[in-house]
């Protein structure tokens, strides 16, 4: 499979985009290994070391008093934000009418969305302020560097917006305990979105030699809410009809593949929406 950089997606964050056509590691020929945690580490060391360099220390909370774009990177930069805030409005709406408080002696709590591979993209910060009703945004990502960068970007400014290091083919294995958001329907440790957004992290890891598709969706249908609201939005480079009847396999998802959206008539990118199966006379997971 092509490179994301290979394809049109320039490859440098914390800064302005290059025009490179292929991003190589540091100080070697090799090609970039999108799906290297140790990779990602340094890259997204190098670009706030250079951000750093050419505009000083990183002050807290900065994405909101200064341009946020000089500090974000998105990958599929043609899909924009109000593309996939438009898609899970119905979710987010079904969401927080179940949510809200039926007295004054119960409390509600927001909507949930799941960031899986969050990057430094500006997603958060826009899904947090696209609907009228609050909504907790959690970020996750596997690279301590990228979560540290964006946790001193945010500060407190955007306090429904949490960052979380942890793998997104491991999510049983995340430490949420710090996350708000995520409902708690088990009484343990499981949580709960309503939500879950993927954006170009499939195409990362697919880069990689023995990726198991099966683990990331896999887990994601397990942090998925169990209600007909749920959604899992996928945005990546267009999925191999072996690939869709992958997804399509897995229970309790019903799939909608290449929906035209706003950015999507390239074809460079396809945008993927899983609802939550619906059985007659209640919401379940089938």
């Amino acid at each position: 499979m092509p490179s994301p950089a290979s394809r049109g997606e320039s490859m440098t964050p914390f800064d302005r985009p290059t025009t490179s056509p292929e991003r190589t590691e540091e100080g070697t020929d090799k090609p970039f290994d999108y799906s290297s945690r140790l990779g990602w580490d340094v890259f997204y060391e190098n670009g706030i070391k250079k951000r750093q360099e050419e505009d000083g220390p990183i002050e807290v909370g900065v994405v909101v008093e200064s341009s946020p774009t000089e500090y974000e990177y998105e990958w599929h930069s043609h899909i924009p934000h109000s593309a996939i805030a438009e898609a899970i409005r119905p979710a987010i709406s079904a969401a927080s009418s179940r949510y809200r408080p039926r007295s004054s002696r119960q409390s509600g709590r927001a909507p949930s969305i799941l960031l899986v591979g969050c990057g430094n993209s500006g997603l958060p910060r826009a899904l947090h302020d696209a609907f009228d009703a609050d909504v907790r945004v959690t970020c996750l990502d596997y690279s301590p560097a990228c979560i540290d960068a964006m946790r001193s970007l945010y500060g407190n400014a955007y306090p429904n917006v949490d960052f979380v290091v942890g793998d997104a083919t491991d999510l049983g294995g995340v430490v949420w305990n710090e996350v708000d958001g995520a409902g708690d329907l088990s009484g343990g440790d499981t949580r709960w979105f309503d939500v879950v957004v993927d954006k170009g992290l499939l195409d990362a890891l697919m880069c990689g030699e023995g990726f198991d598709v099966e683990r990331l969706m896999g887990g994601i249908n397990d942090v998925l809410v169990p209600h007909s609201w749920g959604m899992h939005v996928l945005i990546c480079f267009p999925l191999s009809t072996a690939s869709k009847r992958i997804l399509e396999e897995f229970p309790g998802l019903e799939w909608d593949f290449d929906i035209p959206v706003e950015g999507s008539e390239n074809g460079r990118a396809s945008f993927n929406l899983a609802r939550r199966c619906r059985r007659q006379g209640a919401d379940v997971m089938l």
